[in-house]
């Protein structure tokens, strides 16, 4: 009942929507259907007590078989890792949803695809069938084209250096550069993962991911498809050096895309990392461990870096999601409990913390007309309500004590010490995380300094959120404030799910 609610409640909604004429209906009865999806979650928590019973077994539903020979079934799973992130998912669709309520041109058609996207994105994470799964991250991917070139934006980007005439020759910056590149890269990428998936679910005889454990085939140590899997889910979840679609996806969507883009979607790597290759493949992953974890080191510098170079705050904040993307991968890679759940940790505080950020910058830019760091003051004067969510958002970001932030990166700091405690390159290791959040604060509080904390006479125009945008701002910092004050919780509904990730 539980699976079944979650991916229909979409449907319903997009019907009512698809029937409806009434703006108040568009708007709001998919905010409505998604929070009552998201009781429902909660109701689950609570029916099966996630908090308090360590004894708590998964819970498989399979609806029906799609193709027999193969073991193709339409089946899911309910686990503890699972519950976090739908309800993760569905505060990154709210979240989307409230973005869009002053939306003016064809409001009805974007709210229809961020609910398709939303069926996908509930989809994939509770499925157990590896081509249900595939299924489902293509219903999540493939609106996001239509998102972009429809409601997207065409930005003035500085192009220079050898292949300016051919990047000119392109657009680049424009929504259709942004639509069509995202697009490319997704596409290979999803194209990379079925092919692994068709090589594991041939030679195993079956899809179902838990019998493809159990059968423990000599294809599943096979470095050919370790590498489809890691290219294909790194390049969704923007592991360098497969990133370049996100930046401009980011700067070119309009603020429900990119709040989609860093909330869920670019976790839908990270979710085949833990759904897929650490419990299918652990041998292999184990091996190539150190080429992951140089990896999400390099994510995590070079994102903090590029950041500060950025003048449009939209592409700080993309970058920004980057380096922390880094932090996750290396995370999961410690394979100590301290490391796979700061991992877990930073999956949801990531995810809450860029979801309030992309949608303050989106504020900024409907009321301002800018999202330029240079052209932007006097936040504090002009509006004092949007100042205070904004710097909100610097201090979770580099994770202030008493925020969702600073607990995953305590533990993902400590899991790397584990990791290395018995290494040379200990120290090395451990200042990683730390420079990272070093750069973090520098250009975070760069970019508070300059738009909030900067005075001009000339720009005393008042303009402030309005009673929709403060509603859904204070959920969000309520919940990061929450997580941080009452981590306890989170890591008693992981219990022991982190087992199965642990692989060496």
């Amino acid at each position: 009942m539980f699976i079944f609610s979650i991916l229909v409640l979409p449907i319903i909604s997009i019907l009512i929507m698809s029937i409806s004429k009434r703006d108040i209906v568009i708007k709001y009865v998919p905010i409505l259907i998604t929070t009552l999806s998201l009781l429902i979650v909660f109701q689950f928590i609570g029916a099966n007590d996630l908090i308090n019973n360590s004894n708590f077994e998964n819970l498989y539903v399979n609806f029906y078989t799609l193709v027999k020979s193969l073991d193709v079934n339409m089946s899911f799973e309910i686990n503890r890792i699972n519950v976090l992130f739908i309800f993760l998912s569905h505060i990154t669709i709210i979240t989307a949803f409230f973005s869009t309520i002053k939306v003016k041109s064809r409001l009805k058609q974007i709210n229809i695809l961020i609910s398709l996207i939303s069926i996908g994105i509930y989809g994939l994470i509770l499925s157990s069938n590896l081509f249900v799964f595939f299924l489902f991250y293509e219903i999540a991917a493939i609106p996001i084209f239509l998102m972009i070139s429809n409601w997207g934006y065409d930005l003035k980007r500085e192009i220079s250096g050898p292949f300016s005439k051919a990047l000119n020759f392109f657009n680049v910056g424009s929504k259709n550069y942004g639509s069509y590149k995202i697009t490319i890269y997704l596409f290979i990428a999803s194209l990379l993962i079925f092919i692994g998936i068709a090589i594991i679910g041939s030679v195993s005889e079956t899809f179902e991911i838990s019998s493809i454990i159990q059968r423990n085939n000599n294809i599943l140590n096979s470095s050919l498809v370790f590498f489809l899997f890691l290219i294909g889910f790194g390049t969704h979840s923007a592991l360098w050096p497969f990133h370049t679609w996100a930046p401009d996806g980011h700067g070119t969507a309009p603020t429900a895309g990119s709040i989609i883009f860093a909330g869920i979607l670019m976790k839908i790597g990270l979710v085949g990392f833990i759904k897929i290759l650490l419990p299918i493949m652990p041998e292999v992953t184990n091996l190539y461990a150190w080429l992951i974890i140089s990896l999400a080191s390099i994510n995590i510098i070079y994102g903090a870096f590029t950041a500060m170079r950025q003048d449009d705050l939209k592409f700080m904040a993309a970058y920004a999601s980057l380096s922390h993307i880094g932090y996750i991968f290396f995370a999961l890679m410690t394979s100590n409990i301290s490391g796979i759940q700061g991992a877990i940790f930073q999956v949801i505080s990531h995810g809450l913390i860029i979801c309030l950020l992309f949608f303050c910058v989106g504020c900024i830019h409907k009321l301002k007309g800018t999202r330029s760091i240079s052209e932007l003051n006097s936040f504090l004067d002009n509006s004092p309500i949007l100042a205070g969510f904004f710097i909100f958002c610097a201090f979770a970001s580099i994770g202030f004590p008493l925020t969702s932030g600073f607990i995953s990166e305590f533990l993902i700091i400590n899991g790397i010490y584990k990791f290395y405690a018995a290494s040379t390159y200990k120290i090395i290791m451990i200042m990683i995380p730390v420079f990272g959040i070093l750069l973090t604060t520098v250009y975070m509080f760069r970019a508070i300094k300059n738009t909030c904390l900067n005075f001009s006479e000339k720009n005393l125009k008042f303009d402030d959120l309005s009673f929709d945008e403060i509603l859904i701002c204070i959920v969000l910092c309520i919940l990061i404030i929450f997580i941080g004050l009452f981590p306890d919780i989170i890591q008693a509904i992981i219990s022991n799910s982190y087992k199965g990730l642990i692989i060496f």
